[in-house]
């Protein structure tokens, strides 16, 4: 079964955040990013997989911002406050194979909000799911 996320960036800050990274972790059916008309979309062809979309400041501060389908449910997160090297490729993994964070993929959270150690808002939330069509909103304030 195909899911899908469509993901719609709310910039606020004074910052200029841009996406600097984006990966895809799939189990075994895979999935793909794209990005048309200031939408970026994941597209997983079955449970068990997640997109990351990492973020960066103009004044070089940086943010993870994980999605996906787990259990048949979504769930999100967001990694504030990245140490130097932090990058989407290296802490995506740490959601699957009883890393980290995978805690996270069974709390299959609808919404949630952290504010970095540099005071940036982040609030992320899933304002649509019809079947196996989602739409997330990412504000950053």
């Amino acid at each position: 079964m195909t899911y899908t996320i469509h993901v719609r960036i709310i910039n606020a800050s004074p910052k200029d955040f841009a996406v600097v990274e984006q990966t895809v972790w799939y189990y075994a059916d895979g999935g793909v990013w794209t990005y048309a008309d200031d939408i970026r979309t994941l597209t997983m062809n079955g449970s068990g997989t997640s997109g990351v979309l990492r973020f960066r400041g103009s004044d070089g501060e940086e943010f993870l911002v994980p999605l996906g389908v787990h259990n048949y449910k979504r769930w999100c997160d967001i990694v504030p406050d990245l140490a130097p090297g932090d990058t989407a490729m290296k802490v995506q993994p740490e959601y699957y194979n009883s890393g980290a964070r995978g805690e996270m993929l069974w709390k299959q959270l609808e919404e949630i909000s952290k504010k970095s150690a540099k005071g940036t808002q982040i609030d992320v939330k899933y304002t649509s799911e019809k079947d196996t069509v989602f739409t997330v909103h990412i504000t950053i304030a």
